[in-house]
């Protein structure tokens, strides 16, 4: 019920425009034959893969992704950092964007 919830207050945030949310959009946007699924974060510690406004831990977080949630990338990488659009969440299509870091994804076709 918590995570539902949590994953109910992301797609709320994300609903809003970019601009309002003041989210780094990449200028290379393209349509990529990939995306992301979460795996690998510890469930005894933060649990959670931050979803922030930029490509760095410096901005400002506005969401979070969960081990087994999904997303598909819409840009290429700007180092490790991945610029995702949509996906699932907890087990559920979810509209969403921002900028994650790559070290707990398994990409996938």
């Amino acid at each position: 019920m918590k995570r539902q919830l949590a994953s109910l207050a992301l797609v709320a945030l994300m609903a809003a425009p970019a601009s309002a949310q003041q989210i780094l959009v990449p200028s290379n946007r393209a349509a990529m034959e990939t995306g992301c699924l979460v795996q690998g974060l510890d469930p005894n510690g933060d649990g959670f893969l931050a979803l922030r406004a930029g490509p760095g831990s410096d901005h400002a977080q506005i969401g979070s992704l969960r081990n087994g949630d999904a997303a598909y990338l819409a840009a290429p990488p700007a180092g490790r950092w991945l610029y995702v659009e949509n996906g699932a969440i907890g087990g559920r299509e979810a509209k969403f964007r921002g900028w994650i870091y790559d070290a707990w994804c398994q990409f996938y076709p």
